[in-house]
């Protein structure tokens, strides 16, 4: 996933009496509270515009340039997103409880906006229904047979969602708000067709703006890591400064389990690794580990790197750039999230991704058993 960094520089701007681009009521809002406009970039959120509500009502007069994703933002955690473009007149309207679930009209972009989160609202109301039935049976003799129950019910209202989104996306590939479709769909590995096609759409309209780039680029680096791909080569320093090639693995089975120190779920996942590397390695699986550690955002990024290894007893060949997510083989793998793992067969061919837990013991036994 990208993380957004929450930088904030303020040009704040009274209501003008010039002809707004943007207007709009929030309803149970007392008269003097802010509301700003915020324009979302793809590394931080700034404040572009802001107006104080007089009986309900605000405008703001920034002045768009190309196309960018905006927020609509009362406080924390209370902001309605849309994609806003350079002519847009736009009409909002919200209640002041929660400004995501906005209606809105005045241009294709903001209309497209209200059915997309009206997906995404409908989807996320229904599993916390669940979760409050599931949290009151905690404790009772009921508490499993409500999961079960639950857990079915859930996967069925995910799978929904899935279906109406990849209609959404299917129906409006061109427009713009598709790349938060794209977002709440999944990991552009899993969804390549739809990833391609909004890609291909956005690209020819809109060749330089940052979030279509940085889309192209992910959607090429997941059909370079497809299964059935050749897994992209890759050259890197293990923890004594040695070069280690991937190509120096040809002809094995090579599990790249790309993780962290500081990564939780990735430290769970270990002893899972540790018994697997001593079982299989003898019929020929090697793994190799790819810390996102990173000297930069850390402290001490490569003394906490060589203390998991040691702790969690990690015998096979540990790699690192110590650049986090901006490591080059990140890019070439598109890794946005860990843990994440390519199986890649004796050809150098990527066969599975993203086993853990039982399904990669599974498929190992299918290779080596």
């Amino acid at each position: 996933m990208k993380y957004y960094l929450a930088v904030f520089v303020l040009f704040l701007f009274s209501c003008s009496k010039q002809e707004s681009f943007f207007h709009g009521t929030i309803a149970n809002v007392q008269d003097g509270k802010w509301v700003y406009l915020e324009k979302v970039s793809l590394t931080d959120i700034k404040k572009v515009d802001s107006c104080m509500i007089e009986n309900s009502v605000f405008s703001f007069n920034y002045s768009l340039d190309s196309i960018s994703f905006y927020r609509i933002f009362l406080e924390d955690n209370n902001y309605g997103l849309m994609a806003l473009k350079k002519g847009d007149s736009v009409h909002f309207t919200a209640d002041a409880s929660s400004l995501f679930n906005y209606s809105a009209y005045g241009s294709q972009q903001v209309e497209i906006n209200s059915t997309l989160f009206s997906i995404i609202n409908s989807a996320t109301s229904k599993t916390d229904s669940l979760r409050l039935v599931y949290q009151k049976s905690i404790g009772t003799a009921e508490e499993q047979t409500v999961l079960d129950r639950i857990r079915n019910k859930y996967n069925s209202i995910m799978l929904e969602k899935e279906d109406k989104l990849k209609q959404f996306i299917e129906n409006n590939s061109s427009s713009f708000i598709t790349i938060i479709a794209l977002q709440e769909l999944g990991d552009a590995s899993e969804h390549i067709e739809h990833y391609k096609m909004v890609s291909d759409q956005l690209s020819s309209q809109y060749p330089y703006n940052p979030w279509v780039m940085d889309l192209k680029k992910r959607t090429l680096a997941a059909q370079n890591t497809a299964i059935g791909s050749e897994a992209p080569p890759f050259s890197m320093n293990d923890t004594e400064g040695n070069l280690f090639h991937l190509s120096d693995l040809k002809g094995s089975f090579v599990l790249i389990d790309f993780w962290a120190s500081w990564c939780a779920p990735c430290r769970r996942e270990n002893p899972l690794l540790v018994e697997l590397y001593k079982e299989f390695n003898p019929k020929g699986l090697e793994i190799i580990s790819v810390s996102l550690d990173d000297t930069v955002k850390q402290k001490n990024g490569k003394q906490d790197w060589i203390s998991a290894i040691e702790n969690d007893q990690l015998t096979w060949t540990q790699l690192s750039q110590l650049q986090g997510f901006e490591s080059s083989v990140c890019k070439k793998y598109g890794i946005e999230s860990i843990p994440s793992t390519y199986l890649i067969d004796k050809d150098g061919i990527i066969i599975a991704r993203n086993l853990r837990g039982a399904l990669l013991r599974n498929k190992l036994i299918d290779l080596f058993d």
